[in-house]
């Protein structure tokens, strides 16, 4: 076996150059793209090592279009493949018989998983959007019946006029009257996050101020949901020792979930002390 080993290094050293190793991998390359393009037509491409990471890159600047069209042309539904070592891999999709089936009929067969709560767990925890098993069911009971109640429909229907009729019209009003350009996407995200924070701490962060005001809290949670979905592009080996060390985007997840805890910690201690007062 020794022999045939040595025979072998021996050719490969006197018959094989630099040169031709590299032409035989971009070969074998195009051969993979070309053969992933023929079978998946309809398909976003999955490059070879790094999956659907350069597809993503290529149409970073106009993302939300190029995801709506892939799903059009897929027919709601297809797989994906992130970068090699990265344990990365499942399907996407839009069809909501797919949905239904998931959310609803057999929820209890789609657990989020060990790969899924590891990334988000620095910012969700063990809360309810990112449990599994009995720990969600307990949660969920809990939500529910709080969510039910008449106490928490009345709140929420209260906050959600004064909301319409106290700020978003009043916005939309100052913004016509001036003829400004006004950016939706960013005003109904403002409007949903006063909502949220409104309906569920009691609190209103006033996003939807006349002048679009920045608000640190709001800016650093949408920062770190951001910053968190990184970790499904890149391997567990690079974004856990950038965690652990704090490198890069890392370092600015930790600062904006850090924000986040520091504003609901203060929040539902306000609500603690209120109480005991």
């Amino acid at each position: 076996m020794l022999v045939f080993i040595s025979l072998l290094n021996q050719v490969l050293y006197e018959y094989l150059c630099f040169c031709d190793m590299v032409f035989a991998l971009l070969g074998l390359f195009l051969f993979s793209c070309l053969l992933q393009r023929v079978t998946n037509r309809s398909c976003p491409m999955l490059w070879p090592v790094m999956g659907i990471i350069p597809s993503i890159f290529f149409h970073v600047n106009h993302i939300y279009d190029w995801v709506t069209m892939a799903f059009i042309r897929a027919g709601g539904t297809f797989p994906y493949r992130g970068m090699w070592m990265g344990n990365a891999h499942g399907i996407l999709t839009v069809d909501p018989s797919n949905i239904e089936y998931m959310l609803k009929t057999r929820f209890e067969n789609f657990p989020k998983g060990k790969y899924f709560r590891d990334r988000f767990h620095d910012l969700l925890g063990d809360g309810i959007f990112n449990a599994d098993s009995q720990l969600w069911k307990e949660q969920r009971r809990l939500a529910t019946i709080e969510m039910h109640s008449n106490r928490f429909v009345k709140h929420s229907l209260k906050t959600m006029q004064d909301l319409v009729q106290n700020k978003l019209i009043k916005l939309l009003d100052v913004v016509a009257e001036s003829g400004e350009k006004l950016d939706l996407q960013e005003m109904l995200l403002r409007f949903t996050f006063d909502n949220i924070c409104s309906a569920a701490l009691g609190v209103d962060p006033g996003c939807l101020g006349l002048n679009l005001p920045q608000v640190p809290f709001a800016k650093a949670f949408e920062e770190a949901a951001e910053l968190t979905l990184i970790r499904f592009l890149v391997p567990p080996f690079v974004w856990k020792p950038m965690k652990l060390f704090g490198l890069g985007y890392e370092k600015r997840l930790k600062d904006a979930i850090a924000i986040t805890n520091d504003f609901a910690g203060k929040t539902v201690g306000g609500h603690e002390l209120n109480r005991i007062v």
